[in-house]
């Protein structure tokens, strides 16, 4: 029998002329029908709306790329689809370079190939990133170089030793930072009390006096130091902070083309930058400058990470995270407790479940896991 034809029995049922115990009999298979469907209506109301799709994809997972997870505490590694590719059986790992990706287990760290196989042993008690076919790893308290195969070919001899970038890496001997070339030979004497990873071939290094400039790959001065901080070139852009606090940009020559007057500032990502202004309502918040000081999304948001992909990672004033596309609409609601950038068409986000990975278009790739 249908629905409509049962309703319509029922009420026939509920007609005068039968005794009233018929007829509240008759009733209850109705009043049933109608319980169920408000407790349906109800759950579907209060039901969680998923994060997407609430735009198109602007770039698509890669699916050659791998991606760190955490299930049960432990880390494995998915492709750009979301399947498993390493099962989770490492306590914690490191950034991929040259195909290998350190990893650390109980008996150290060691690296391993895409496929998840031992490529070199794990025997080092702190291991990096493989760059100009070496990386750096610590050997009790001090650190040196290996080669992909896991020979030590830079004796560990440095109180600290940082992935190569650009074909130097940055070492600190006696409390001073250099730099070495891939031959282990120390292009530029340890003699900065700090010092961060050469980009577009500079890297900014601190003086004895405090102050901060930019050295090319032999060491000389190509931007005098004058700043209070100083971090990497990007589209030819370096943040710089003044001694009033205050930050800006300038560019490969030491020229200031972005007014030093910015509350906060990161480095370019593609044509924008995120920038801390003033904004409309006179509060301080994040927006994103172009490479000529244009601001090109207007300061709104609580904070916000570059772009990648065609999004941003911001934090709206209700707190959560969400992403803008590159006019400033918010294409993925903010709803995340936490969010990185997008990088090979995936992000990283964070929910009260742990962290999980969203595609562009704001679908779930990698539900969160901790």
């Amino acid at each position: 029998m249908t629905l409509s034809r049962l309703l319509v029995s029922r009420f026939e049922a509920l007609a005068p002329s039968r005794p009233l115990a018929s007829r509240l009999q008759a009733l209850a298979p109705l009043l049933l029908l109608l319980a169920l469907a408000l407790a349906t209506l109800l759950v579907l109301a209060c039901a969680p709306a998923p994060p997407g799709p609430q735009a198109e994809l602007s770039v698509p997972p890669d699916p050659e790329e791998l991606f760190p997870v955490r299930r049960g505490g432990y880390v494995g590694f998915i492709d750009g689809s979301g399947a498993l590719v390493v099962e989770p059986k490492f306590t914690s790992s490191g950034a991929e370079g040259e195909g290998l990706i350190p990893v650390r287990v109980s008996g150290g760290w060691g690296y391993i190939d895409r496929t998840g196989a031992w490529a070199i042993e794990p025997s080092f008690d702190e291991a990096g990133r493989f760059a100009s076919g070496l990386a750096p790893v610590r050997m009790g308290a001090l650190g040196g170089y290996i080669d992909t195969s896991g020979d030590v070919v830079v004796q560990p001899t440095f109180q600290a030793a940082r992935a190569f970038s650009e074909e130097r890496a940055a070492v600190r001997s006696r409390g001073l930072w250099g730099f070495l070339d891939p031959s282990g030979e120390a292009v530029v004497p340890p003699r900065y009390p700090e010092s961060r990873d050469f980009s577009q071939g500079l890297a900014a290094v601190q003086t004895a006096d405090g102050l901060w400039g930019f050295i090319d790959p032999t060491g000389a001065f190509v931007v005098e130091p004058r700043w209070s901080d100083a971090y990497a070139f990007s589209r030819d852009r370096a943040v710089v902070r003044g001694p009033d606090g205050a930050f800006g940009f300038i560019d490969r020559t030491g020229e200031v083309v972005i007014e030093v007057a910015l509350y906060g500032a990161r480095s370019f990502s593609g044509d924008l930058a995120p920038v801390r202004a003033r904004g409309a309502e006179g509060r301080i918040l994040w927006g994103f400058m172009d490479p000529s000081g244009r601001v090109a999304i207007e300061p709104a948001f609580e904070d916000a990470k570059a772009f990648a992909d065609g999004r941003a990672p911001v934090r709206t004033r209700e707190g959560g995270w969400g992403f803008v596309d590159t006019r400033g609409e918010m294409v993925i609601d903010p709803q995340f407790s936490s969010a990185e950038p997008f990088d090979h068409g995936l992000a990283l986000v964070g929910s009260g479940e742990g962290w999980g990975y969203i595609d562009t278009a704001g679908r779930w790739v990698w539900d969160p896991s901790s």
